[in-house]
Formats: C-alpha cells, sequence, structure tokens
C-alpha cells in the first residue's frame, strides 16, 4: 500500500516530465493527485507509534483534516485555505516527518509532502489570477479608437 503511492507520486511527476506531444495536466489534475497521495501520507504517519502524542495530535486533529477538506474542496477551494495549509500546517507536517528518520519510507513520505507544497502553490497562483483578471480587465481605461477630431497635421 505504501509502495503504490510512492508510485504514485513518481507515475505524477514522470507524467510531467516525459509527456511529449500530449496536453499537460492542468494544475487542479495535478493538486488532486498530490492531495490523494499526502492524504494517505498523513494517514500513516498519523497511526505510527514513533510520534509523539502532540505530534499525532497535530497530524490527527489539524493537518489531515485540512488536507482532507482542501481535497474535497474541488472548484471550491479558497485562497485562505490553501495559503493556511501551505504556508503552516504542511510545513508542520514535514518538520514532524523531518524529525523521525527511524519511520518506515520516512524519505518517500518526505518527498511526498515537499512535492505537494509547490502544487498547493500553484492552486493559489491560480485562484489568485482566477479572481483578479476580471477584477483587472474591467478597470483596464478603454484603448483610444479614434484620432482626436479636429487637430490639424504636421
Amino acid at each position: 500500500m505504501k509502495m503504490s503511492r510512492i508510485a504514485a507520486g513518481f507515475a505524477l511527476l514522470a507524467a510531467v516530465a516525459l509527456v511529449g506531444c500530449k496536453s499537460l495536466p492542468t494544475v487542479q489534475e495535478q493538486f488532486q493527485t498530490g492531495c490523494t497521495i499526502v492524504n494517505g501520507d498523513l494517514q500513516i504517519i498519523g497511526q505510527s507509534p514513533m510520534l509523539t502524542a502532540a505530534q499525532q495530535d497535530t497530524i490527527n486533529t489539524t493537518v489531515l483534516p485540512a488536507n482532507q477538506a482542501l481535497c474535497k474542496a474541488g472548484a471550491q477551494l479558497n485562497v485562505a485555505d490553501l495559503k493556511n495549509f501551505h504556508d503552516s500546517l504542511l510545513p508542520a507536517a514535514i518538520t514532524i516527518v523531518k524529525a523521525l528518520p527511524m519511520l518506515p519510507n520516512q524519505p518517500a513520505i518526505l518527498l511526498g509532502l515537499q512535492t505537494f507544497g509547490p502544487m498547493v502553490q500553484a492552486m493559489i497562483d491560480q485562484l489568485i489570477t482566477a479572481t483578479t483578471a476580471p477584477a483587472a480587465a474591467a478597470s483596464a481605461p478603454a484603448p483610444a479608437s479614434t484620432p482626436l477630431v479636429g487637430t490639424p497635421l504636421q
């Protein structure tokens, strides 16, 4: 089971790196794949007896539920939740995993968590761009379509 998640993570990376003429996965598709992998990793480490009670509590009551909510949100993702996860919760999980080198598959879990950070940031960027683009277009001055009438040419 652990190896299948690792394989899925590497398959995602390989798909992004090796796609030739086919279209690349969208940011949303990459995020959803990463989200699923990270959920599995968080569930595994949240149950590990190698974590202290405080570390398990952080993973099981804060980080994992937040990640699960992001995965379920789909089109309803919002920047605030993504930023909170990216800026504080994901680094907390990474710190816990880094502190436990004896954790089975620690390097693979760490890789999955660290790879997910840029995916979350890409979703943040996409949402910010999507929400600011219409406002910017509405506030931009209209181009001058007619020349000034009555101005002598020199």
